[in-house]
């Protein structure tokens, strides 16, 4: 599957590439993602770092990013074993760099939770989606009728939760978020992914 996003196994002349930990290993990643690292060396410049245990951030941002930014500032610390995620839009690209990432092992297991007027408003990026669930047991697809902005993700000593105004496709440059490491926060948004009434896709 041609990714253009990233190619975490394409090392090409002329691609710039920025090196992937995980564990002791090396992955390489090519110049989409590595354009969305920069963005995300100006989101650490802001921040410093990323939340401790029971630490909560409150943000804005003032110029436009994809949320799915976040993630990447975890995964470029530690793997993640179970990442949850909701959205309201996504799209196709980003959904090729969560498969990307996951087939990789740096995500564990991955569970979407996604509008269903996206059947409807992206059918093709939507059946993609599906076509690669398919072969992927540990990535899970839900849909709802929902607006709900909610990325969580265990890693081995955190439990990191983000959350706000803004989609895991291009947003406004003017979005609100919380980011925070929280055990309680993260069960108790969990119960979005867990509690609610999904709908069948097809």
């Amino acid at each position: 599957m041609h990714n253009k996003y990233f190619d975490i196994k394409k090392i090409s002349e002329g691609d710039i590439n920025v090196p992937l930990k995980k564990s002791a290993d090396e992955k390489w990643i090519s110049k989409y993602l590595a354009k969305h690292f920069q963005k995300i060396s100006k989101l650490e410049e802001d921040l410093m770092r990323v939340p401790t245990a029971e630490e909560y951030f409150f943000l804005q941002s003032e110029s436009s990013f994809n949320a799915f930014d976040f993630l990447l500032l975890v995964v470029k610390r530690e793997p993640i074993k179970q990442l949850y995620a909701s959205t309201y839009s996504i799209s196709r690209r980003v959904i090729e760099s969560l498969v990307e990432l996951h087939d990789a092992g740096l995500i564990e297991q991955l569970t979407l939770f996604i509008s269903d007027s996206m059947i409807k408003r992206n059918p093709v990026t939507i059946d993609n989606l599906m076509a690669m669930a398919k072969d992927r047991a540990n990535l899970k697809v839900l849909y709802a009728w929902s607006h709900a902005k909610v990325c969580l993700m265990q890693t081995h000593e955190n439990w990191y939760c983000v959350e706000g105004s803004g989609n895991w496709s291009d947003n406004a440059h003017y979005e609100q978020y919380l980011f925070a490491n929280c055990k309680n926060l993260y069960d108790f948004r969990k119960k979005l992914f867990t509690e609610s009434k999904v709908k069948t896709y097809g």
